[in-house]
């Protein structure tokens, strides 16, 4: 039977991988720099982080480490949605409801349904046996997905899948963070909001503190670190950064 223990080393080599959410990800529909440390962790010939609209058939975005030789967009886009709906090993977030648990193409078809039925077509074009996949909470009717998939070799353990279940919600942050930075919002904690919210409506320090049950220099320090993530260095710009429309009403 596998062992499914994850070892120090493991959770390690796991926060590296969320570590790397530092180097940015502008443009990007996922950090790169992400995807390359967990494949690292978890080899595969093919990562892929994907947004789509299954009920509009379209793909929003993607962001891929490949080796796999994909066919034309027009080719692989006919093909997947032609699939999408009639099998679950593509559209299991869809039909179950369930968006948070990992799952395996293994789960299922066996290695000879996967040579032989039509739920295998598109693996089989692309020589991959073994996949596995990460559901992102839905939104506004997009699916995103990270995907991985191998051409040879053992296929996917039930240990990387505990792996991937273990980093999906910082994984799932990642993306959050990513969605936030595009649109102008600052990275603030919602202790942080709420303080900054009390100095947009004119309280001192004093009066925070006495607000909050905290002492001043708690609010201090609560203050040099909403400076230094929005790059600010007083009070009016961090009010200003953080609530531009309030500011120019």
């Amino acid at each position: 039977m596998e062992q499914l223990t994850v070892t120090e080393r493991d959770l390690r080599r796991m926060l590296d991988v969320v570590d790397h959410q530092r180097w940015g990800g502008a443009g990007q529909e996922f950090p790169r720099e992400v995807l390359r440390a967990l494949r690292e962790l978890i080899p595969a010939d093919d990562i892929t982080f994907q947004v789509s609209r299954p009920h509009d058939r379209v793909f929003i975005g993607l962001e891929e480490l490949t080796t796999l030789p994909l066919e034309t967009e027009d080719e692989w886009d006919d093909l997947f949605w032609q699939l999408y709906w009639r099998h679950k090993t593509c559209s299991r977030p869809q039909q179950t409801g369930d968006h948070e648990s990992v799952w395996m193409l293994s789960d299922y078809l066996s290695s000879r349904q996967l040579v032989n039925s039509e739920e295998g077509l598109w693996d089989r074009m692309h020589g991959v046996h073994s996949e596995i996949a990460v559901p992102f909470p839905e939104h506004d009717g997009e699916d995103r997905r990270l995907l991985l998939f191998r051409t040879d070799g053992p296929g996917f353990s039930e240990r990387e899948r505990l792996m991937l279940q273990l980093l999906r919600p910082h994984l799932v942050d990642i993306r959050r963070d990513l969605e936030r930075r595009r649109a102008g919002i600052p990275d603030l904690t919602s202790r942080q909001w709420e303080l900054l919210r009390l100095v947009a409506a004119g309280h001192s320090n004093t009066q925070i503190a006495r607000r909050l049950f905290v002492a001043e220099g708690t609010v201090r320090k609560h203050l040099e670190n909403i400076y230094e993530r929005l790059g600010v260095n007083s009070r009016t710009a961090a009010v200003a950064t953080a609530f531009p429309v309030a500011n120019t009403a």
